[in-house]
């Protein structure tokens, strides 16, 4: 898992990157699947406002751990970062007056594309894992779907 410095990215006043971060702390520390399921939780809950449907910037970096966690984690973990961008495709929006990410290696893009370009990256896995039947391939309808979504571009009418 790469190193991240939530600090260092741009939010509202309660973005709280020290949620994130120990969200972080705890997913690498944990025990069981509870665990690690538990702490992708609390990433997506650190980076975005759910109550409002918005994304903070720190939601596209948080998009990389919920995809290593979707290929490598599978089981709860693996279901709860599917629900978190499941969740987010088309009904969340960016938090007014933070919709740019600074990607290190794109530079300013819209945080919708950050998160697109980064499921994009990552269809090789996203195909593999639809096809794995682990865990009674509950997951697979979801891994779909996802795909699906991003052949369709992101907009409300696919949320």
């Amino acid at each position: 898992m790469e190193h991240m410095d939530w600090d260092r990215i741009p939010g509202p006043a309660w973005y709280l990157p020290e949620a994130a971060r120990a969200a972080m702390e705890a997913l690498a520390r944990s025990a069981d699947d509870g665990q690690a399921a538990r702490a992708l939780a609390d990433l997506r809950y650190a980076v975005t406002n759910d109550h409002a449907g918005t994304l903070y910037p720190a939601a596209v970096p948080a998009t990389s751990v919920l995809l290593e966690a979707i290929g490598e984690r599978p089981g709860p973990p693996r279901q709860e970062a599917l629900n978190a961008l499941l969740d987010w495709w088309g009904c969340f929006h960016p938090e007014p007056g933070f919709g740019t990410y600074v990607d290190p290696s794109a530079g300013s893009v819209s945080l919708i594309e950050g998160i697109m370009r980064r499921i994009r990256d990552a269809t090789d896995m996203l195909h593999r894992v639809a096809d794995d039947p682990s865990g009674s391939g509950g997951h697979r309808a979801g891994v779909r779907l996802l795909l699906a979504r991003l052949d369709e571009g992101w907009n409300t009418e696919a949320g």
